[in-house]
């Protein structure tokens, strides 16, 4: 899609009625022949812009003049048998949208006419009628509108309370207690019977005196304790009130507080009351039954929980302030336990009761080795509905097999099988890429019976430059030669896992905001031309804006995990019926769906709930002048700090949250040093979605090592800043240049995220 058209594109998400309905005022349009030339014009005075390619040259993409009380574009120099393929884009007053035209044909015939030299008139859908040469897909169509059914609110506000309720899992020991490092991780069993939900009815912010906390599970529990407001004196778990719930049924249990022991007088709003319940199973029941819960945080008064991070020697919870909240109310709270590792596995803190169980059991799913239905934690049992689903070509075997701790792939070593990467291949023919007949779309290294249809693995490394930066500090940087076995495509482009947290969230971005940041022909002069990549909705095969992938190649989280689990393990849903094959290969044809619709929005369910890290050291001195300095060096311009969800998310948790992802969301090109030769959609083989990074500073901790860009490239953030070529080379250049303090204090913020 050329850069002019997606401005026009971009706007048509401000009025998304006049994508479906019709108007009778919309424009005329067309070509006039005028000697050597031919005029094109838009009959509005409202802005418009042309596409097109002479003799199927290179399409150009021009804003049109105002002449004469319409829109026009002069082509000049054209001789007999000249063509010339057209479209527009133009704003049209009447539903205040962008609409784009179908593409036509003009040819010259000489000093007197042309054919198709008539006029049209676009009052049709805001949909193409059918693709240009380029293969333009026409306009987006949101994916949350006013129309979307809305899942329950957690947050009630009623005359006589205000009333939150949200999701739980049980957990192993106490949150404070780190010299266990057993908060963050997973039991044995977790997926059954498991979860609860909490209710907290909040009378004081209505002019009562009372706070009753009532417990929901799946399973009957035995007399579960109730705790609130943290002590720490004595121990570091310790809490100033401590009761029984009353059981009202084998499912309800109830518990009230009225009074603040920790300030020793009535409740009242503003206070902070950090609660906790202790977890007692009904027995008989199998593996253990006595657990701990999640530690919460609810401001009386206020409604919902907070995220929360610890202050004073005994780690007092005290809500996060707004800079560190990354993922809005979905954040989690500073890490207490010290599980470096298990960051990225937890909920989302804002979660809603109905996605409690669906979460643990989507997890468990992303778990599952598709071969034999062995869980990739000890102890767990066989999930045997889910055995010899997998693929006859596949890259893994599991979701977490590649995603190692929910967070970003590390290469392996050289000459080993690349069984953590994508490496997407085609058939490239005139920037058109066709299925490769030997391995279709994907490279898949790995078969469950016979000969497996390639193998791809990083052969060697080579250093590509080295120098000093400004203060001293030297660096070098290394790009992957890579070598094939059995077939070596003509066309490859390697891909690394990425981390998974916070897609949810970058879901629920309206697209307009999108389009807001979007500069495709770089009108402000500032060197960054951010534009949007455009997909096909598999599903309902109208455009959506993409989001996910290296290169947004990706709509929705539930057709990534779907795309994950055809290409990387050979596992069909409704989604994707068939395998990926290409026409030469045998064994993978016909249809079905081996994943039904209910495991794949439970999978899709975990993925995107997934709970943000909070910033770091967000009133640390040096990364507070590292965020003046990032922004001064352009960086912001790409990596856009905040970004808003849309009121109209499906799920409650992540809708209206204000979120500090880092990303534009948009393609850029990043030069040729970052370059492969497979393009993706609209994105050429330099462009690249700008990646979130929130999370980043967690890196090492989750993987065990440090690999940044597509391909895992670089060591560390200072080389992937390195690497910034293309609309990232002035940011890149400020970089080199800073002092070395004002460098270490920009590194320094970038890993606070």
């Amino acid at each position: 899609m050329s850069r002019s058209r997606l401005t026009g594109i971009a706007l048509a998400f401000l009025a998304v009625s006049c994508l479906a309905v019709p108007s009778a005022e919309a424009a005329t349009y067309g070509v006039t022949p005028s000697g050597s030339s031919a005029i094109f014009y838009v009959d509005t005075t409202d802005w418009a812009d042309i596409h097109y390619k002479l003799n199927n040259g290179q399409q150009l993409n021009i804003r049109m003049t105002v002449t004469g009380g319409r829109n026009q574009y002069t082509v000049t120099g054209l001789s007999a048998g000249n063509y010339i393929d057209y479209s527009y884009t133009y704003w049209d007053v009447s539903c205040a949208c962008a609409r784009d035209t179908t593409w036509a044909r003009y040819t010259h015939s000489g000093t007197g006419g042309g054919t198709d030299a008539g006029t049209g008139t676009d009052a049709g859908t805001g949909v193409d009628a059918g693709p240009p040469p380029n293969g333009d897909a026409g306009p987006v169509v949101p994916l949350f509108t006013s129309a979307t059914a809305l899942e329950p609110a957690t947050v009630e506000n009623t005359s006589t309370a205000i009333i939150t309720r949200v999701g739980d899992r049980v957990r192993d020991r106490h949150m404070r207690e780190d010299m266990y490092q057993a908060y963050d991780h997973y039991l044995k069993l977790y997926f059954e019977k498991r979860t609860h939900w909490i209710e907290i009815v909040d009378a004081v912010a209505k002019g009562g005196n009372t706070i009753t906390v009532n417990l929901y599970t799946i399973y009957p529990y035995d007399s579960p304790d109730f705790r609130a407001f943290f002590r720490g004196l004595n121990t570091v778990a310790e809490y100033f009130h401590n009761a029984d719930f009353v059981k009202v049924n084998d499912y309800k249990y109830t518990s009230s507080v009225n009074f603040n022991a920790k300030e020793g007088r009535a409740i009242r709003v503003g206070d902070r009351m950090e609660l906790e319940v202790g977890v007692f199973l009904q027995q008989p029941v199998e593996g253990r039954f006595n657990y701990y819960s999640t530690t919460m945080l609810y401001i009386v008064g206020q409604g919902g929980v907070v995220p929360f991070e610890g202050q004073g020697s005994i780690r007092d919870s005290f809500p996060l302030p707004a800079k560190a909240l990354a993922g809005g109310m979905s954040t989690l709270h500073t890490p207490f336990s010290n599980e470096p590792d298990n960051r990225f596995l937890q909920m989302a803190t804002n979660l809603a009761p109905v996605n409690a169980q669906p979460f643990v059991e989507g997890r468990r799913l992303h778990h599952t080795n598709f071969r034999d239905g062995s869980h990739s934690e000890p102890d767990n049992p066989l999930f045997t509905a889910h055995a010899n689903k997998l693929g006859n070509n596949y890259v893994n075997v599991s979701c977490i097999s590649c995603h190692k701790q929910n967070g970003r792939g590390l290469p392996p070593a050289t000459n080993t099988t690349l069984d953590n990467y994508v490496v997407k291949v085609g058939k490239v023919n005139n920037g058109v890429v066709s299925v490769d007949p030997a391995l279709g779309f994907r490279l898949q290294p790995r078969a469950v019976s016979g000969t497996p249809e390639a193998d791809v693995r990083i052969s060697s490394w080579t250093t590509t430059a080295s120098g000093t930066l400004n203060g001293g500090a030297t660096y070098s940087l290394r790009k992957p030669n890579y070598s094939f076995l059995n077939v070596t495509p003509t066309n490859f482009s390697p891909r690394i896992t990425p981390q998974l947290v916070g897609i949810g969230l970058l879901e629920a971005v309206p697209e307009s905001q999108i389009a807001g940041l979007a500069d495709p022909n770089d009108a402000n002069g500032d060197g960054i031309s951010g534009r949007m990549q455009t997909v096909k909705d598999p599903e309902t095969g109208v455009t959506r804006m993409g989001r996910f992938g290296w290169k947004a190649g990706v709509a929705r989280v539930k057709h990534q995990v779907a795309e994950a689990l055809n290409s990387d393990m050979g596992v069909t849903t409704n989604v994707f019926k068939t395998q990926d094959c290409g026409s030469s290969q045998q064994g993978c044809a016909g249809s079905s769906t081996e994943l039904g619709d209910s495991e794949l929005d439970k999978m899709t369910r975990y993925v995107a709930l997934l709970g943000v890290p909070a910033r770091r050291d967000h009133s640390d001195a040096t990364a507070m002048q590292g965020e003046t300095v990032f922004t001064n060096a352009g960086c912001a311009k790409c990596h856009a700090p905040t970004l808003t969800t849309s009121q109209y998310s499906a799920m409650t948790e992540l809708r209206g949250q204000t979120i500090r992802p880092y990303t534009d969301l948009l393609l850029h090109d990043m030069g040729a040093g970052l370059a492969d030769n497979l393009p993706e959609g609209q994105a050429s083989g330099a462009e690249w979605r700008t990646p979130p990074l929130w999370g980043i500073g967690l890196t090492a901790g989750v993987s065990g090592g440090e690999a940044y860009l597509h391909d895992g490239r670089a060591r560390s953030v200072t080389e992937a800043i390195l690497w910034h070529g293309g609309e990232g080379e002035a940011a890149k250049q400020a970089f080199v240049n800073l002092s070395a303090a004002d460098r270490n204090a920009l590194l320094k913020f970038v890993n606070s995220l």
